[in-house]
């Protein structure tokens, strides 16, 4: 695993002491161990002008996925969760090891992007946006509701979702993707990067500028 975006995930800068490097190494051997990946997708056609899902009558509001998916004419929509076991380990370490509990967080935060990522690239896309989540920009957490009831995810990877849109195994997640143009993952291609309290501090969400 990348260690520097482990330490991202932790709002770590500064040198990392041998103490904390351990434990990092020994959170990722865990997280490894206890995670049992599993993923749904379902692809869907957009209409413009607002933008919306026609066959769900699903509208957006959000003027970030207009900006990103002003040229797309389909999404696919995916959802992911590393399981239970993860959950419980992490609960557990909060009654023991805080410290450890934080940062076991944390490589489980980073290992879901990242076996999500590695699965995105089995799918043989073609041009397609960055993963948009709701909850993130002005992308209502709530959206996540009617797109987990469409994707059928209690059924298909074992995930609930509460009222408030979180999800059961909490590291879960869903996303959309648009497809037909490229937008890759770069702090410049951000919408946002002028309002970035990261950014400003000299911290990056992603590996290029």
């Amino acid at each position: 695993m990348n260690k520097k975006k482990i330490l991202q995930y932790l709002r770590y800068q500064g040198h990392v002491d041998t103490q904390t490097n351990e434990l990092i190494d020994e959170c990722i051997e865990e997280v490894r161990e206890l995670s049992h990946f599993k993923a749904v997708t379902k692809e869907f056609d957009l209409n413009h002008h607002p933008l919306c899902i026609p066959e769900l009558d699903l509208l957006f509001h959000s003027q970030d996925l207009d900006f990103y998916f002003q040229e797309c004419s389909k999404c696919l929509i995916i959802a992911c969760t590393l399981g239970i076991q993860i959950d419980r380990k992490i609960k557990y370490y909060q009654h023991i090891d805080m410290a450890k509990a934080v940062v076991f967080d944390a490589v489980s935060s980073y290992y879901l992007e990242k076996c999500c990522d590695d699965y995105e690239k089995t799918l043989n896309l073609g041009l397609h946006t960055f993963r948009f989540a709701p909850g993130y920009g002005d992308l209502p957490l709530a959206l996540n509701i009617p797109l987990s009831q469409v994707l059928q995810i209690d059924k298909k990877i074992g995930v609930s979702i509460n009222d408030g849109g979180l999800f059961i195994p909490m590291k879960s997640m869903l996303g959309i993707i648009g497809l037909g143009k490229e937008y890759q993952k770069t702090c410049l291609s951000c919408i946002r990067k002028e309002q970035c309290e990261l950014r400003k501090g000299g911290v990056r969400c992603y590996v290029k500028d």
